[in-house]
């Protein structure tokens, strides 16, 4: 969702150098974006500041670049604290422009960096020859339709059963969608890291044996993923990593919406339909408050059922050569100003 502002800055400054600070994941889908000069990767983020080398390497590194000024997206206190270690001249974050939780973040990300007009909001991911190699070699004898399904949505933490975390719906829900597909003459491309890959494994064990059906869980780099998922006629997916991968690549979604702020955090596209379910209870939504760690049973995901999910699946591959129609449920992009 930085992408946009990476964009914006381009354009507004093509003879600057532009450097970015991400986690150790993200470095990767960065790795082609044009205009970046460098990319410093930080893979300890929690580490306090006297106890981690990585960080007083990484503030040495920072002020040896000498820079002009830095955007801050992070509200932690910690990131300023390495900028203004860093000797940044001028730092402007969500302190200078206060964040709206009525807008999406890609247009908050790029009202931060004094962006007045929002301009194109499409996220942007691009792909080497050889990631898209990888996913055809990965996908060759899977025929079509192609129906990605994508169980997970990050760490796991202290709860190993998915379908019990806040974003998550049970196995037996996307055991059911699966089947349907099946039934429907559709192939199944299951994504998702090595840690998803017990969730995946018990929901192929309840599928006909015969079936075409593929796990790549944990078998894909995150731009390998990004040319899979590209590769896909849809995708279904919780509220996941892989469900903007969708959005940006230009896959058509369907996406089940629990907890997490709507008007913040949505796949945003242009190019491609997205039908996003959601059922929301009155807590939701509660990511990210005090509720959501009083949360004991995620209703706002139980109240999403396989038949939705096939409908709108549907729905999407029926489009064929249309895919501007409206889907019931869709998100388009917000207006700019």
């Amino acid at each position: 969702m930085v992408t946009p502002l990476l964009r914006a800055l381009r354009e507004k400054f093509p003879a600057s150098e532009i450097d970015v600070l991400c986690s150790r994941l993200a470095v990767g889908i960065l790795e082609l974006a044009p205009g970046i000069a460098r990319r410093f990767a930080l893979r300890y983020r929690n580490l306090p500041y006297a106890l981690s080398l990585e960080k007083q390497t990484l503030v040495r590194e920072l002020r040896a670049r000498d820079y002009d000024f830095a955007i801050l997206l992070e509200r932690a206190k910690r990131y300023r604290f390495l900028l203004e270690r860093a000797g940044v001249r001028e730092i402007r974050s969500f302190r200078e422009t206060p964040f709206d939780p009525r807008a999406h973040a890609i247009v908050n990300n790029l009202r931060a960096a004094g962006f007045e007009d929002e301009g194109r909001l499409d996220m942007e991911v691009l792909l080497s020859d050889d990631d898209r190699k990888r996913a055809a070699e990965l996908l060759s004898d899977v025929p079509g339709p192609r129906i990605g399904i994508h169980v997970g949505y990050g760490p796991r933490g202290k709860k190993r059963n998915q379908s019990e975390r806040l974003k998550g719906w049970s196995s037996d829900n996307f055991t059911a969608v699966a089947a349907g597909l099946l039934e429907r003459g559709a192939s199944l491309v299951f994504t998702g890291t090595r840690e998803d890959e017990g969730d995946v494994e018990s929901i192929l064990a309840r599928l006909p044996s015969a079936a075409s059906v593929v796990s790549l869980a944990g078998r894909t780099s995150m731009r390998e993923l990004a040319a899979v998922v590209q590769s896909l006629d849809v995708l279904v997916s919780v509220d996941s990593g892989p469900a903007h991968l969708a959005a940006a690549t230009g896959t058509p979604l369907v996406v089940l919406w629990g907890p997490a702020i709507l008007e913040q955090v949505r796949p945003l596209s242009s190019r491609t339909p997205i039908a996003l379910l959601r059922h929301p209870p009155p807590c939701a939504p509660c990511f990210e408050t005090p509720l959501m760690k009083t949360c004991r049973r995620n209703v706002c995901m139980e109240s999403i059922t396989p038949r939705e999910v096939l409908v709108r699946v549907e729905a999407l591959l029926e489009r064929g050569e249309n895919p501007t129609s409206p889907v019931p449920g869709g998100v388009p992009l917000p207006p700019s100003r």
